[in-house]
């Protein structure tokens, strides 16, 4: 057995400490944060919801089995130890005894095992895809669950992080459309109201293992506009505005009470290519599109420093980036050479994109058109909604040359070859047996160099043979009110405030 276990002080000593420590914040808690949000949660059933909004609220109202660290590290949480064994596939998780539910109840595995059954049991469930691996949970005792994998996952670990926890006995006595608007959760913070489309209410729960939140209230509030949602913090209405795309963020530096945080982000934004579409197919007309973008420019110019250029579709917050796969410079004078050498005629290349789901998603897909045209490549843009878009990716229904940005919020490579890379289940366009064969060997060992190596062998590939082409990883900007005194945003955009402290008032 492989041990990856978390060093924990013996139980009264530890509940000693955490009682103390809730009544100390609990006293403490002060003050409110108001969060402005592109959109409102479909539902707060964590079961039937995965959208990156709703995660947010998720991520305070209710705990997983691990979660991932601000570092990227994956950290215990309802989970205090567990076991892999050496072809991770069975991992054993040993719980902690001092969770509680907001409605007093304890976290048991029977909450646990409850939770997963639904989800495996329900294929059409959004978060089942994160489970396609189990092929059995069992309670091992009060304290221990098992999972059995059908096949070896070294990152079951990370994939944990991404499913709450439900209470069996509520959830069942409610039913699932009362849970979905007044959920239970053993969170830092209860659900106090919801009024859809205008406004989630949280509040601390002063009874959490953990301790007790300082901030007495979150409020997450949907605001479609971005010039709403900036206008609404210069005036004090709202607290805290995530991913401010780069005009607002020059506007907003300059006004009192008001500074911008950035961390670079867990998003690579990407060109993809279909290769049975057109000139696609001719590896060098695809290096000429690679060599003809200048992601300098880009990065610094047109985003103003909220973007980095990159290599591959791993950021460097991620497990498997490699900094040695480096981006490709920049060379108009070769792309020209490589169309000459490919015979390229002039045929126009569809170039697909999402208008809204990244910032500035628009203005640098027209940044790509300009450079490929200047290569001499013609372009016939087809820009989208992200609504409508999203379908085709993910039924690979796309065409020619197309935009897209992933955000992997287990922090870990694995899923990025799963999407983009492997023939069975990929939404990209770029099967082969070697990598399909490196993608298996690097999920089926706890051995981290080995597993580097095998997922930078597949960015070396891929760049070889211009499968793809990574243009920057997003520098995320977050507005902040003076007034919310500690708190600091996550590389992979997720808003948690366990640890938050404000004195704003509202």
């Amino acid at each position: 057995m492989i041990p990856l276990k978390a060093i924990k002080a013996p139980l009264t000593v530890a509940a000693i400490a955490l009682s103390l420590a809730a009544i100390d914040r609990a006293e403490a808690a002060e003050g409110s944060i108001y969060v402005a949000q592109s959109v409102d949660p479909a539902t707060l059933d964590p079961m039937q919801n995965i959208a990156a909004q709703s995660l947010n609220v998720f991520q305070n109202v209710f705990e997983q089995l691990t979660r991932i660290g601000t570092d990227g590290s994956l950290e215990p949480l309802l989970a205090e130890s567990w076991d892999v064994n050496d072809d991770a596939t069975v991992w054993t998780f040993k719980l902690n005894t001092g969770s509680t539910f907001h409605n007093g109840e304890p976290v048991t595995a029977d909450d646990i095992i409850y939770t997963y059954e639904t989800i495996i049991n329900n294929p059409g469930a959004p978060a089942a895809g994160y489970l396609k691996a189990v092929e059995k949970v069992e309670k091992i005792d009060d304290t221990t669950i098992r999972f059995t994998l059908n096949q070896p996952y070294a990152i079951f670990g990370r994939q944990v992080s991404l499913i709450f926890i439900v209470p069996k006995k509520a959830y069942e006595e409610m039913g699932p459309e009362a849970f979905s608007t007044k959920p239970i959760g053993s969170g830092p913070f209860k659900v106090e109201e919801w009024v859809k489309d205008d406004h989630i209410t949280l509040t601390a729960n002063e009874d959490y293992w953990k301790g007790a939140p300082k901030v007495a209230e979150v409020q997450f509030i949907p605001m479609p506009s971005e010039p709403a949602r900036a206008a609404a913090l210069a005036s004090g209405e709202i607290d805290i505005v995530p991913l401010l795309p780069p005009p607002l963020v020059d506007s907003l530096s300059s006004q009192s009470g008001i500074k911008i945080d950035k961390v670079e982000s867990n998003r690579v934004v990407f060109a993809g290519y279909v290769p049975d579409d057109g000139p696609l197919g001719n590896e060098k007309i695809r290096k000429a599109i690679d060599y003809s973008i200048d992601r300098k420019a880009i990065t610094e110019r047109l985003l103003r420093g909220l973007g980095n250029p990159i290599g591959q579709i791993a950021p460097p917050v991620t497990f498997g980036y490699d900094p040695s796969v480096e981006p490709t410079p920049y060379d108009p004078e070769k792309a020209k050479a490589l169309l000459a050498e490919a015979g390229y005629d002039g045929t126009p290349i569809k170039y697909m994109f999402p208008t809204n789901r990244w910032a500035f998603a628009t203005q640098s897909a027209q940044a790509i058109a300009g450079y490929m045209q200047q290569a001499g490549i013609n372009v016939e843009m087809e820009p989208m909604d992200y609504a409508a878009y999203l379908p085709m990716w993910i039924n690979n229904t796309l065409e020619g040359m197309y935009m897209f940005s992933l955000g992997i919020s287990i922090l870990d490579a694995d899923l990025i070859l799963g999407l983009e890379y492997e023939s069975e289940k990929s939404h990209g366009y770029w099967f082969s047996d070697e990598l399909d064969a490196l993608a298996k060997e690097q999920r089926a060992t706890a051995d981290q160099e080995k597993r580097q190596a095998a997922i930078s062998k597949i960015w070396q590939i891929s760049n070889e043979k211009a499968l793809f082409s990574p243009i920057y990883v997003e520098v995320q900007a977050y507005g902040v009110r003076d007034c919310v005194t500690a708190w600091e945003p996550r590389a992979d955009e997720r808003l948690n405030f366990a640890e938050a402290a404000a004195t704003c008032e509202h």
